[in-house]
C-alpha cells in the first residue's frame, strides 16, 4: 500500500538548474555593476537562514525584499498572507535517508548487546527542488521584532548567544576559550590558532563586547576553515579586507547593529575578473555568518523552551515570579569591528 503521508518532490532537471544558477550569477553581476554589493550584505543579515544564492534568486525576482519567511513561519509570528500576494521561488536541496553500518578498527561490523549490527541513518542530498517564500510586504498582522544586541546584554543573553557560538564552532570541530588580557596586544580581543583549531577570547570585557567579539571571531574562524585546498577565489590582503569588512555588515544588520559606517563604494573599481573570483570568498562568507546566526537563533529558541516548560502554572491570585537577573557589569570595552547600537 502507499505510504500517503510521504511527500513528492519534483526535483529540478539539470537544464532548469542551470537556467536558475545562469539568473543567479547574472543577478550577481548587476548588483556589482549598479553598486548595490552593501545592500546585498544588509539582506544577507536581515534572512539568515538562507544562502547567498537563494538570496540572489529572489532579488532576481523582487528587488525589494526586505524580510522573507516561508508561509508556516509567517504565521508562526503572528502573520498570514495578503490575499493575491505573489511568492518567490528558492530552491531546497532534496534530501533522503540512507543507512550506514558503525565498523570497528578492522572494518567489522560492530555489534550492540544483543548481537544486532549497529545501523545509523544519514542523510544525503539527492537533488534540489522549488520552495515558495513571502516579503513581508506580502503580509500583515503582528508587528514583526527580530533580535537585536544592544548596549546592555543580559547574563541570560550572554550565555545563549555563547552557546550558540560554540554550537557553530562545534559543527566545524573548533573550541573557544577565554584568557588573560597579556596575551592580546592593545585594541586586540581575540586570536584564532588554527593549529589547535581554537579561538582565544579575553576575558573581562563587558557583556556586549563579549558576544560581539564572540561572533566576530566564529564568523572568521570558520569562514576560512571553508578555505580548502578547492578554494578558488580571491586571495591576499585586500580580500582580507573585503571579507571582514563583508562578515562585520552581515552580522551587524543581522543583530540591529548600526551599519552606516560601511562603505564598499571600492568595490566598484574591481575588475570583472576580481568581482568574478570574489564570487568564491562571498559563498564562504555567507555561508560562515549563517551558520553562526543559525546557531544562536536557535540557541535563544532552545531556551525560550527551556523556560516556557519550568514556568509555574499561574493562579487565581497571581502569576509565576521572575528570577532577576544580575546586574549589567560595565568592563573594559576594546575595539570590535561590530558595535552595539
Amino acid at each position: 500500500m502507499e505510504d500517503k503521508n510521504v511527500k513528492v518532490v519534483n526535483n529540478y532537471t539539470d537544464e532548469e538548474r542551470e537556467a536558475i544558477n545562469n539568473r543567479i550569477e547574472e543577478q550577481y553581476k548587476k548588483i556589482i555593476a549598479d553598486g548595490k554589493y552593501k545592500d546585498l550584505l544588509l539582506k544577507c543579515g536581515k534572512n539568515s537562514k538562507y544562502s547567498v544564492n537563494n538570496i540572489l534568486l529572489m532579488l532576481d525576482q523582487n528587488p525589494e525584499i526586505t524580510v522573507v519567511k516561508g508561509m508556516n513561519e509567517w504565521v508562526r509570528d503572528g502573520r498570514h498572507i495578503k490575499e493575491g500576494a505573489k511568492s518567490m521561488e528558492i530552491t531546497a536541496p532534496t534530501k533522503v535517508e540512507y543507512e550506514v553500518i558503525e565498523k570497528d578498527e578492522n572494518n567489522q561490523p560492530k555489534l550492540d548487546a544483543e548481537g544486532k549490527e549497529i545501523v545509523h541513518t544519514r542523510e544525503r542530498t539527492d537533488g534540489f527542488h522549488a520552495v515558495y517564500v513571502f516579503d513581508i510586504s506580502a503580509t500583515e498582522g503582528e508587528d514583526y521584532k527580530p533580535y537585536k544586541i544592544g548596549k546592555k546584554v543580559s547574563d541570560v543573553e550572554k550565555k545563549n548567544i555563547l552557546d550558540g557560538v560554540f554550537s557553530a564552532l562545534s559543527a566545524k570541530h573548533w573550541k573557544y576559550k577565554f584568557t588573560d588580557e597579556s596575551e592580546f596586544a592593545q585594541n586586540e580581543n581575540y586570536k584564532i590558532d588554527k593549529a589547535k583549531k581554537t579561538i582565544k577570547i579575553c576575558k573581562g570585557m563587558d557583556n556586549t563586547t563579549t558576544v560581539l567579539t564572540a561572533i566576530e571571531a566564529a564568523s572568521k574562524a570558520i569562514n576560512d576553515n571553508y578555505k580548502g585546498r578547492g578554494f578558488e577565489g580571491m586571495t591576499g590582503e585586500n580580500a582580507e579586507k573585503i571579507e571582514a569588512d563583508s562578515r562585520a555588515c552581515i552580522l551587524a544588520s543581522h543583530f540591529g547593529l548600526d551599519t552606516s559606517g560601511f562603505n564598499f563604494d571600492y568595490i566598484q573599481n574591481m575588475n570583472e575578473e576580481q568581482t568574478g573570483l570574489f564570487r568564491d570568498n562571498l559563498n564562504l562568507i555567507c555561508a560562515s555568518t549563517k551558520l553562526v546566526m543559525d546557531k544562536i537563533s536557535r540557541a535563544f529558541y532552545k531556551d525560550q523552551q527551556a523556560r516556557a516548560q519550568a514556568a509555574p502554572t499561574p493562579t487565581a491570585t497571581g502569576g509565576g515570579c521572575e528570577t532577576a537577573e544580575e546586574p549589567f557589569r560595565e568592563g573594559k570595552a576594546k575595539h570590535s569591528e561590530m558595535e552595539a547600537a
